[in-house]
């Protein structure tokens, strides 16, 4: 392959990954808020685990996955397996 053409790529992958970085203050704010108020609306904390776990596929999001997963398995255990379990499965 052409050395430029994976350069590019490279940069396209790289600017992908940075502009995911940009949605973290927002789900960060979310996910505390969600945390401190004590929220048990399963709907709404599966929401933002189904919108970070989409960006632990690319690398960004895994401690504030976590963090939120870890307040979820307080409120219903399997539902919180369930999560880890495709987390972990993308670590394989």
């Amino acid at each position: 392959m052409d050395k430029k053409f994976i350069t590019d790529i490279g940069n396209i992958i790289q600017s992908f990954n940075q502009s995911l970085q940009l949605h973290l203050p927002a789900l960060e704010n979310a996910v505390n808020e969600l945390i401190d108020s004590k929220n048990r609306d399963e709907r709404t904390i599966e929401y933002y685990l189904d919108a970070l776990l989409s960006l632990t596929m690319h690398g960004v999001g895994d401690k504030l996955f976590v963090k939120l997963l870890d307040y979820y398995k307080t409120i219903d255990a399997d539902g919180a397996s369930f999560y880890w379990n495709e987390y972990d499965r993308e670590e394989e």
